[in-house]
């Protein structure tokens, strides 16, 4: 393989360039008038149009860009992280304290029906699966509030429902998918880095890529080399014929690389989409999936770590004046690496590792992949007493797995 610069290396002659042999005649200049000695004349006043020049608002680009572009919407969701701190406080110094930090996310999504279905990825809207309400921004600029209908980290797909029901939305209409060929000219609209209304095109790279990110292993991905930045998450590739291709889902990040992003191909999209619609409206009853999966992985919580974990009830959040969620430990297994690690019955866990922990949904799925002796870290909350009154302790826990 032939290494070199980009500038100053010519690898070889474009076909059907003549290369004249090398002699030892002296390579004369061209005759005055020709090549690139030859003097250009100016043009006396304004420069005309090429003959034949096309339309440029005919263009198949520009055509699917403002056809499709007014379903494409912004999506803010926030949320409180919770974190922890050493005290300062000298009384304090051998406890953590939680504070709850506000972060939010940016990201994009697909009206897909004119009483305001938005669909977008599960990782757009995780912040705020506590409050289940997220900020939906049209191209035209109108905002309005959604909520979170149905959200499934698996699939990295989740379902809005825009509140105001007085409006009639354009959307993109599911029906519509492209042949989804390696090649074609494919099209990502959203807004990167939270610049609204953007759009970029490339090719479809490659089908069946398989991309991990947060421990997450997600697969059957199509591959794009049109540029999918943060804050395209959600929003529609479509092809020429502005049919949808998939829903931009990441890209891959490293050094010397460049435009690998990764697209959920619309045989795993529509079918969700509609389904989870379907269920909204009534019209079908809801799938157990989401539950089963919340209940295998507090089986895996069991089995690994030794605790059994539990919704925190209203009743038990106004108690202990808890108001951001969480699971109860119910009870910790003897001799588990709970137990071992102090972990008592009553307290609340928060966090798990860089995950928020608001309630069983939001169990990481990387626990499925646990393997004996693999660290695990639990952000709790508990209640001690000092004195005459009681007071929340955060604290850190690491654990390995059993």
């Amino acid at each position: 393989m032939k290494v070199c610069l980009l500038a100053g290396c010519i690898v070889g002659l474009l076909p059907g360039i003549i290369s004249a042999q090398a002699t030892n005649a002296p390579v004369a200049p061209p005759a005055a008038g020709h090549g690139l000695n030859a003097a250009v004349p100016a043009a006396p006043g304004k420069v005309a149009p090429l003959p034949g020049q096309i339309n440029v608002a005919d263009e198949p680009i520009v055509k699917v860009i403002n056809n499709v572009m007014p379903a494409v919407v912004n999506i803010t969701a926030e949320g409180t992280v919770p974190q922890f701190y050493n005290a300062v406080d000298p009384f304090f110094r051998n406890f953590r304290i939680q504070r709850n930090t506000p972060e939010q996310s940016i990201g994009s999504g697909l009206i897909i029906s004119a009483d305001g279905f938005v669909l977008t990825n599960a990782h757009v809207v995780e912040l705020a699966e506590r409050e289940k309400e997220v900020l939906v921004t049209l191209k035209s600029g109108s905002k309005y509030k959604a909520q979170i209908v149905d959200a499934d980290s698996d699939a990295d797909l989740a379902l809005l429902k825009i509140e105001d029901q007085s409006v009639q939305f354009p959307y993109f209409d599911l029906n519509y998918v492209s042949p989804n060929l390696l090649g074609e000219t494919v099209i990502a609209m959203g807004s990167p880095a939270g610049y609204q209304s953007s759009a970029s095109h490339g090719i479809l790279s490659a089908k069946g890529r398989t991309f991990a990110a947060e421990g997450r292993s997600y697969k059957n991905l199509l591959q794009t080399d049109a540029a999918i930045n943060p804050g395209n998450s959600g929003g529609p590739l479509v092809d020429l014929n502005g049919s949808l291709v998939g829903i931009n889902s990441a890209k891959l990040l490293g050094p010397g690389i460049e435009n690998i992003g990764f697209a959920i191909p619309y045989e795993v999209v529509v079918p969700w989409a509609t389904d989870a619609m379907a269920v909204a409206r009534g019209q079908k009853q809801a799938k157990t999936s989401t539950g089963s999966r919340a209940h295998s992985l507090l089986d895996v919580v069991h089995q690994r770590l030794g605790l059994v974990l539990a919704a925190l009830t209203d009743d038990q959040a106004s108690q202990m004046q808890f108001d951001d969620g969480g699971l109860i430990i119910t009870s910790v297994d003897d001799d588990s690496p709970a137990s071992d690690a102090g972990v008592r019955k009553g307290m609340i866990l928060v966090g798990m590792g860089n995950h928020p922990i608001t309630d069983e949904r939001s169990l990481p799925t990387e626990l499925n992949q646990l393997q004996p002796g693999d660290p695990v870290r639990l952000q709790l909350v508990s209640m001690q007493r000092f004195g005459g009154f009681e007071m929340q302790r955060g604290s850190s826990v690491l654990l390995q797995s059993r």
